[in-house]
């Protein structure tokens, strides 16, 4: 089991697939819905977590940073 920290978790390393990784709690996926959808980053709900993934991390830090402007928890690895 994976612990996951409140607010959105990004990694800067590529998975497997080549793709950029991102994951928040369902809480987080709310408040950035919008954003995600502006952004056309498709989430997929995984339980209790939702995962993101994009080939484009310019896309991925714009997310990163409209979560800061609201003001969530944001950690980066």
């Amino acid at each position: 089991m994976v612990r996951l920290a409140e607010g959105l978790n990004v990694s800067r390393r590529k998975d497997p697939g080549n793709y950029y990784v991102a994951t928040m709690d369902k809480a987080t996926y709310t408040k950035l819905s919008d954003a995600l959808r502006r952004l056309g980053l498709l989430p997929e709900e995984a339980g209790n977590i939702v995962i993101v993934r994009d080939r484009s991390w310019s896309r991925i830090k714009r997310l990163i940073n409209i979560a800061r402007e609201l003001g969530i928890n944001v950690v980066e690895d």
